[in-house]
């Protein structure tokens, strides 16, 4: 079906509308979602006559089976509801409405230039069940991608414009030798507000040395100098060591200034003289380090394994639940959550010996003995996987790692040792058991999802 431009008078909201209860006729449709949407309504009627429909977003529509000549807005019906409202000051009197919001409609109504709404783009649609996934998509979130993917902080601070906190971010990102898992969490949800709040007040700008000028932050500190703070406050927000509730005066800002170990204060009797935009610095021009004749080492540096799961390993996971555990894994620290990573690592284990059984092997997860139903052992599973992959071409040998778990009392995927990481106080999982737990069944797991 093709793309069409409809006049406003057209177009009928939708009785079956999600947002809003079953409506009998199209005066209780637009009853119904003003009440739903109260002030929202009225800030987008006021956008829409001062900057008429947005270009990005056309409607959806379907043929009305009742009215000649007339659509069904299946996705729309908001900004629909909006200039129908802006157009006609008789039908804002007669839907019940606080006065102010009726005021404020009005005088939008009358700001507008009627041209902006004369046509509304669309897409026409067969019928209702064609536009199901289009509205899914758009209205459930970001769903793996396929939904609308919103902004992070970051995002948004790039969009307004390169202020000093995301300036102090990239350069840190750029230059600072992060670790993997500090990258990542500077990619993720990192509080840029909370930098800004930082790097906003003038005071403490000029006890770590630097000004903003012209929206840039500067400095005349050497690279590497300049380097030290913001590397340790961006680490600190990004390892949630300190949180805005710590930096919420200037006097806490200060505080948390003044009591930065000396390896991560400027020494600020090395100012050039010359302020220079960090935004502007390269590479090159940082001072050698001792045994680096080539200059500053770039990249990350080695760090020890922080997660269980290596970030070098890519499982192709097609079950949405255990794709969530193994993403679990991938981010909880060993350093801090061993007793969770413990559970979740014999979760993730046997959910994915399941699915293979089922969806590969043509398996049952039940077992009959003597007439009695029960469960499998999930050792007798995995001896049930590892055969099927042998037959199919794979090597056992790569399987001998997870198979001698399974019989070891002490090792992270038995029962007797997942009983007792949660049922005995005094027993607790390390970091080594549980990567050499990984480790061993990683070929095993690439298996299962190649």
């Amino acid at each position: 079906m093709p793309a069409k431009s409809l006049t406003l008078d057209s177009l009928d909201l939708d009785l079956e509308n999600p947002r809003i209860k079953q409506a009998a006729d199209q005066r209780e449709a637009m009853q119904n979602i003003i009440s739903e949407q109260k002030a929202k309504l009225i800030n987008l009627a006021e956008s829409v006559s001062e900057r008429g429909f947005s270009p990005i977003d056309r409607c959806l529509v379907m043929r009305s089976p009742h009215r000649a000549g007339h659509f069904i807005v299946l996705e729309g019906n908001r900004r629909v509801l909006a200039a129908k409202l802006l157009r006609s000051p008789a039908l804002v009197a007669d839907l019940e409405m606080p006065e102010s919001h009726k005021r404020r409609l009005v005088k939008a109504g009358q700001k507008l230039d009627p041209k902006k709404i004369e046509r509304v783009d669309c897409f026409e649609i067969k019928d209702r069940p064609d536009g199901v996934e289009w509205i899914r998509q758009r209205h459930s979130g970001e769903d793996n991608g396929r939904g609308i993917v919103g902004w992070n902080a970051i995002a948004v601070a790039r969009f307004k414009g390169r202020d000093a906190a995301l300036q102090a971010m990239d350069f840190v990102g750029a230059h600072a030798d992060l670790t993997e898992e500090q990258a990542e969490l500077l990619a993720g949800k990192f509080p840029i507000s909370t930098l800004d709040r930082l790097l906003s007040t003038p005071d403490v700008r000029r006890s770590i040395g630097f000004e903003v000028v012209n929206g840039k932050l500067q400095t005349e500190l050497p690279p590497e100098e300049a380097l030290k703070p913001l590397r340790r406050m961006t680490i600190d927000l990004a390892e949630k060591r300190v949180t805005v509730s710590d930096l919420k005066s200037k006097e806490q800002q200060l505080e948390y200034v003044r009591n930065l170990k000396p390896a991560d204060k400027p020494n600020l009797t090395k100012r050039t003289g010359v302020l220079s935009a960090i935004e502007g610095i390269k590479e090159t021009d940082f001072k050698p380090k001792l045994g680096s004749p080539g200059g500053k080492t770039k990249g990350p540096r080695p760090s020890a394994r922080t997660n269980v799961v290596p970030k070098s390993c890519k499982l192709n996971i097609t079950n949405a639940k255990i794709e969530k555990i193994n993403g679990e894994l991938k981010i909880l620290q060993l350093s801090k959550h061993v007793h969770a990573i413990s559970v979740l690592l014999r979760v993730f284990l046997e959910m994915s010996v399941d699915e293979y059984l089922v969806s590969r092997a043509s398996s049952t997860l039940k077992s009959t003995r003597n007439g009695h139903i029960s469960d499998k052992k999930l050792a007798a599973k995995v001896q049930e996987v590892v055969d099927h992959m042998v037959a199919n071409g794979a090597d056992r040998k790569d399987f001998k790692g997870v198979l001698a778990a399974l019989t070891d009392e002490h090792h992270p995927f038995s029962i007797d040792t997942l009983h007792a990481y949660i049922h005995n106080r005094f027993f607790t999982p390390t970091e080594r058991s549980l990567t050499t737990a990984w480790d061993n069944a990683q070929r095993f797991f690439e298996m299962i999802w190649p």
